[in-house]
């Protein structure tokens, strides 16, 4: 084609099967041209150092082409060719720089991007720049996970010169098949190509992060901290834990993220959604008024850190009792929930936001402690044998982990992305006398460790009053605090125990720690038989753990959930509310309610003329948003009908012949839902928007008549909310 002319632009030569280097005589550069079978998303204007820069597109004999900004370098597919394998530090560095060009994209909402070594080019300054794919690799999720995964296979096929491939359900780590590549590098790889999406970094940038922290430390010998990480890192469940946690965190830390990136985390885990609803709607939160029944209205009226908050104590917990040394485990779990309810007895914020974060500062006080349980089994054992011998358990961890518990918590707590007050709870203060408190952070800490080693005095042996004196005379400076004060919070701990560890879902019963502090708590009250007290508590204990349990786990009673969420938002219409805060607790109503796969909220946009969807709940919905769109000029098919008519329209099955020539290509493309559900929001006879959610199965939508209803209800006060607020 050398001379030849694809639009304005020469062709000077062949760069590869379907690229071309030609020169713009417009603006006089060259370009690089290539013809895709399938374009992604790339779209001009995108400026960044790691991106190679699109220019124009256009149409040439019937195929689309692209025309790119010129790289000098060779492509990352040829490099492997002539390398075989490269450097880890080399192979690091290049995939902290797709990594980073990943994440500009990401924020641009292009997503799926399915990169490989031929769209990668490697600048002759050393600079990789990525370049649009032209793959028709099939992706595992629609979200920017998929990216995360694509980027790990490429670093695995740099360090060992292999493609991915499993066996028995496991890949090898690249240290299996280069003995140069340490196990810090082994342990990155592996996070990211972990087979659930959620066990893998939650972003591009977190990767990057770990890729970039690794080649700091490039040749130095791994610590002791960073040894203890990786084993962690290496079993399946932590880095499921660990992604979780880190989102929820870093999403209330974020100024961009709203309330529906919050709730749409949290209503992955059905679960979780079921406790922190149930939780939120105790006695204890009767201050905020009325019941709370979509998570969307907790983070409404709570705020984000209490729900925050609640959320990582939820997830631990129940993390925390999956395993087979959920017993040993249960004297740490006691000990959380005890120390947290006396540390906000004996601190002085009442305000119930307060008291919760004080709450959750307290339980995460001895992660490290309960995670070496955990993970270390062998070596906890070893560490409490010393304790008994009475060795400082500080001291006693530090010899057998090489740290003390408490730095692993930290450094798992800095990793989870723990804002600065959740990490101001979990510093151990200095033996001797404690200062006085400087601020609302050196408060936080001083009422933690006060409940935690008040906590340890109660389920001690002997000499607790003299232990109180001690006590109380160590915090003076710091805390007003007397022994009745301290004997007092004791009290409420042991009252409050039972009712708290039955709202996290959690058995505690028959804990050793537990029956002694109960024990020494009932000397200090009022005559009685502790054993026989102590029993019957725990039976009940356990039972309402048990019962906490299988509520979580019962079927879901979509009228319930329905019913109660147009209670939801009948309540917040009626006063000063938000418009997306209503259109949040409609959405998730919808989806809770129904079981829907995805659910996505659609207005029109006049300036484009086209329904354009704005958010949704579900699977994959963050990469799917900026997808779904359509223009608005009539065509005949469902979605047109929809809206031209008012019509509430479902699909059962997309592929029957009286309806697969109704389905639009921009949804077939797009979408891969075989059965969905229209609701039209209608003003006057004129769509303002629509509310679009699908199933993964055929046939499977299910929905009865009384629900049906119950949806158009739900719809309905969308419209009322719309049409007050425009």
């Amino acid at each position: 084609m050398q001379g030849q002319k694809i639009g304005r632009y020469e062709i000077l030569s062949e760069q590869g099967q379907g690229a071309w280097l030609a020169h713009d005589p417009e603006l006089g550069r060259k370009v690089e041209i290539r013809m895709l079978k399938n374009p992604g998303s790339w779209v001009q204007g995108l400026h960044h150092p790691n991106i190679v820069e699109l220019y124009d597109t256009g149409r040439h004999q019937g195929s689309t082409y692209r025309v790119y900004a010129h790289v000098d370098g060779t492509s990352l597919e040829q490099l492997m060719r002539e390398k075989k394998i490269l450097p880890q530090n080399q192979a690091a560095e290049i995939s902290c720089g797709v990594l980073d060009g990943l994440a500009y994209l990401h924020e641009k909402d292009i997503a799926q991007l399915k990169i490989s070594q031929q769209s990668v080019i490697v600048a002759s300054n050393g600079v990789p720049m990525l370049m649009e794919s032209d793959s028709k690799m099939e992706v595992d999720a629609e979200d920017p996970a998929a990216d995360v995964y694509f980027a790990g296979c490429m670093l695995y096929e740099m360090l060992t010169g292999n493609p991915v491939a499993q066996q028995n359900g496991k890949i090898a780590a690249p240290s299996e098949l280069n003995d140069k590549v340490d196990e810090r590098l082994d342990a990155i790889v592996l996070n990211s190509l972990s087979a659930n999406t959620g066990d893998r970094y939650p972003s591009a940038g977190a990767m990057k992060n770990a890729l970039q922290n690794y080649l700091k430390g490039a040749g130095e010998p791994m610590s002791t901290l960073d040894s203890l990480l990786y084993r962690m890192q290496k079993k399946n469940d932590f880095p499921a834990l660990s992604s979780i946690i880190s989102e929820i965190n870093k999403i209330v830390a974020s100024d961009s993220d709203g309330s529906n990136k919050l709730a749409r985390t949290i209503l992955q885990d059905f679960a979780l959604t079921s406790r922190l609803l149930r939780l939120v709607n105790t006695a204890s939160y009767g201050q905020f008024g009325g019941t709370i029944n979509t998570i969307s209205k907790a983070v409404v009226i709570l705020g984000f850190d209490t729900v925050r908050n609640i959320a990582v104590s939820l997830i631990l917990m129940e993390f925390l009792q999956n395993k087979s040394q959920a017993l040993q485990l249960r004297d740490e779990m006691a000990r959380a929930i005890m120390t947290g309810i006396m540390a906000v007895e004996l601190s002085s914020g009442k305000n119930m936001r307060d008291a919760e974060e004080v709450m959750v500062c307290s339980m995460f006080h001895n992660l490290g402690k309960m995670l070496a349980t955990y993970y270390f089994f062998d070596e906890s054992q070893e560490i409490a044998k010393l304790v008994e011998k009475g060795e400082k358990e500080d001291r006693a961890s530090a010899k057998v982990l090489g740290i003390p518990y408490f730095e692993l918590g930290l450094a798992v707590g800095r990793g989870w992305n723990f804002p600065p007050r959740l990490m101001a709870g979990m510093r151990r203060l200095e033996a001797g006398k404690v200062a006085a408190p400087q601020g609302e952070m050196d408060h936080l800490t001083v009422a933690v460790n006060l409940a935690h080693e008040l906590c340890q005095i109660a389920a001690s042996d002997g000499m607790q009053k003299k232990a109180l004196e001690e006590l109380s005379k160590r915090y003076e400076r710091a805390v007003r605090i007397t022994e009745r004060d301290l004997t007092a919070a004791v009290e409420v701990g042991v009252a409050e125990i039972g009712r708290r560890s039955e709202l996290l879902g959690l058995n505690v019963a028959r804990s050793p720690l537990l029956a002694k502090v109960r024990a020494w708590s009932g000397k200090q009250a009022v005559k009685q038989d502790p054993e026989e007290k102590a029993q019957d508590s725990d039976e009940r204990l356990e039972q309402n753990s048990l019962d906490a349990l299988a509520n979580d786990a019962r079927p879901v009673d979509a009228d319930a959930i329905l019913s109660s969420g147009i209670q939801d938002v009948t309540a917040t219409l009626v006063g000063d509310y938000n418009l997306n805060d209503v259109l949040q607790m409609v959405m998730e109503t919808m989806y809770r309610g129904i079981g829907f796969n995805r659910i996505l909220f659609l207005i029109r946009d006049n300036k484009s003329n086209a329904m354009v969807a704005k958010f949704g709940f579900g699977d994959g919905v963050e990469a799917l948003v900026p997808r779904f769109r359509f223009p608005l000029p009539f065509v005949p098919d469902v979605f047109h009908l929809s809206l031209e008519k008012g019509l509430d329209i479902a699909i059962e099955n997309v592929d029957a012949p009286n309806i697969s020539g109704k389905i639009p290509a921009w949804h077939r493309d797009n979408v891969d839902a075989p059965c969905f559900l229209l609701l039209p929001l209608m003003i006057k006879d004129r769509a303002v928007g629509m509310i679009y959610a699908d199933m993964k199965v055929a046939n499977s939508l299910n929905v009865s008549q009384q629900q049906l209803s119950l949806l158009r209800t739900l719809r309905n006060q969308a419209v009322l909310a719309i049409k007050q607020k425009v």
